[in-house]
């Protein structure tokens, strides 16, 4: 694409105080919202986005065009996503990926800054999950029979109702743990 069809792409999608580099991708100094708008690919290659990058409910598939940088926070919530690949590399604040179809969280960064909330999707795994959240991780409603591959380091609260973990390994999890996990058998 040339500048003045990624320009024409930009503003039908309402994105603002951008610049296009040499290659083509598009960094702003500011938020990116595409949400809502029915999109089955983002039609143009972000590099650096300075605010909040939201692509959430669409019928994205894939995130290819999403920024490598987003300086706070990244949705990309109810879509038909299957995979986390080519998701930022960072984010300053919270990562939200829920109600997809993801089977993995391979390509996520390896912190969060802020909420991590993987949850009603399709896990069995919670490998390749973010080693450190500073804030609450959230994997409810998903397939998980076990919960090794969580983080290392959740600040706040761990929420894994909704998944078929047996009784046992919560409870051996609970007595090594200094996190709280709210389970729907804690209510």
């Amino acid at each position: 694409m040339n500048k003045n069809e990624i320009e024409l792409i930009l503003n039908e999608l309402g994105v603002e105080l951008y610049s296009i580099q040499e290659d083509g991708t598009v960094n702003v100094n500011g938020t990116v919202d595409i949400s809502f708008k029915k999109l089955s690919r983002i039609p143009v290659s972000f590099g650096v986005v300075k605010g909040d990058f939201n692509c959430s409910n669409n019928e994205l598939e894939t995130l290819a065009g999403c920024p490598k940088t987003v300086g706070v926070s990244f949705y990309c919530h109810s879509n038909r996503l299957e995979s986390l690949d080519s998701s930022p590399a960072y984010v300053g604040k919270a990562f939200i990926c829920s109600n997809n179809r993801l089977v993995s969280l391979e390509g996520v960064p390896n912190a969060i800054n802020g909420n991590f909330d993987c949850s009603k999707n399709r896990l069995v795994s919670l490998k390749s999950a973010p080693r450190a959240v500073r804030g609450s991780f959230d994997c409810s409603e998903n397939q998980l029979v076990t919960l090794e591959g969580i983080p290392e380091y959740i600040e706040l609260v761990l929420y894994c109702n909704g998944n078929p973990i047996p009784g046992e390994v919560l409870e051996d999890f609970k007595n090594k743990s200094l996190f709280l996990i709210l389970d729907e058998r804690d209510s």
